[in-house]
């Protein structure tokens, strides 16, 4: 399973690169305050919602042990549904999701890569409604490592 203070650094610096810092990256547990956290964020914020991997072994055997680990993050705008509708907000926060699946592709597609992108995983979905105020896209993949 990949170290999660790397995986969250990444995440940092993608936004940082792809969206030119136009994000917060805010790692996500379930917690009874997270709501009120996620609530607080200001109105029109971006923010990339990073949760912890779930592993599963893809081994037959002890000797030759290997994990596909499989990860889901949120590129979320908050926003208010009097002045704007979802619809909206999916399509400003598409060419962002866009750029972060580039910066994915290119950080763990690579052939070096300690962790390998299983290119068939990835998928992008519209996101609505979270937490009452929030819509983008969520993305998913799976690393092997």
């Amino acid at each position: 399973m990949i170290d999660l203070k790397d995986y969250a650094e990444f995440w940092r610096r993608a936004v940082a690169d792809a969206l030119e810092g136009a994000a917060t990256v805010l790692p996500v547990t379930i917690d009874r305050d997270m709501g009120k956290k996620i609530q607080s964020l200001p109105a029109d914020s971006l923010t990339l919602f990073m949760l912890p991997p779930m592993a599963v072994s893809t081994s037959r055997n002890t000797d030759a042990y290997r994990e596909k680990c499989d990860y889901v993050v949120f590129l979320m705008r908050k926003y208010s549904p009097q002045r704007v509708t979802s619809w909206d907000v999916l399509a400003d926060v598409l060419p962002q999701v866009e750029a972060l699946k580039r910066a994915l592709l290119a950080e763990y597609g690579a052939p070096c890569s300690r962790m390998r992108l299983d290119v068939s995983s990835v998928e992008t979905a519209p996101e609505t409604e979270l937490y009452g105020s929030f819509a983008g896209w969520s993305l998913t993949f799976s690393l092997i490592g």
